[in-house]
């Protein structure tokens, strides 16, 4: 390319455009804008906690953490779709692979998790088997984590619980409590209501 008679490689034009047309730097004292969702409002979802998902029917799939295998979030990625990990982490179920865990003097008759019990006690016996079950998303390949069941918790195992997923890449929505972290909005789904 030649530029007032002078031949100008073409790659130093791209450039030069670039440069010309970057934004300018904001100054610091401007409102930073919230971060955008970690996913749309305008994505289909389908809750798919005791059947199968179908992927033509949703783009977004609220699915079981325990029982959904890495196979099935892989499934749904090649697909282009994206599978968020439900975890009711103030349940016990006498089914799940940690529930001798927890210890039975933080639990209830109900197989709910005491939130009114010491919170030290909830901080450094209960929130590690919660991280864990949060690891169990990471390591299936989940997109994200809706965390439900945390209605009454304290707040520090609140805060220690975002902050965890959020350490493990994991944008989280909380179903039944509120937190400023939480970056996922999770919508109700057919049949689903918040406890």
């Amino acid at each position: 390319m030649q530029v007032a008679g002078v031949r100008v490689p073409v790659s130093a034009v791209v450039v030069l455009a670039c440069v010309a047309c970057a934004a300018p730097t904001r100054p610091t004292h401007w409102y930073e804008a919230p971060p955008r969702p970690a996913v749309p409002d305008s994505l289909r979802w389908q809750w798919a906690l005791t059947t199968p998902p179908e992927p033509s029917v949703a783009d977004v799939f609220v699915l079981d953490g325990f029982t959904t295998d890495a196979a099935l979030v892989e499934d749904l990625h090649r697909e282009r779709r994206r599978a968020v990990c439900y975890l009711p982490l103030g349940e016990v179920e006498r089914g799940r692979p940690d529930a001798a865990r927890f210890p039975a003097e933080l639990t209830g008759g109900d197989g709910l998790v005491r939130w009114d019990a010491p919170e030290g006690q909830l901080r450094e016996r209960i929130a590690p088997i919660l991280a864990d079950r949060l690891r169990l998303c990471r390591d299936k390949g989940f997109d994200a984590a809706a965390l439900d069941l945390l209605a009454g918790a304290p707040r520090s195992v609140v805060d220690h619980l975002v902050d965890q997923a959020h350490r493990m890449s994991l944008p989280v929505g909380l179903l039944d409590t509120h937190h400023a972290d939480a970056d996922l909005k999770v919508p109700d789904g057919p049949g689903y209501r918040h406890p």
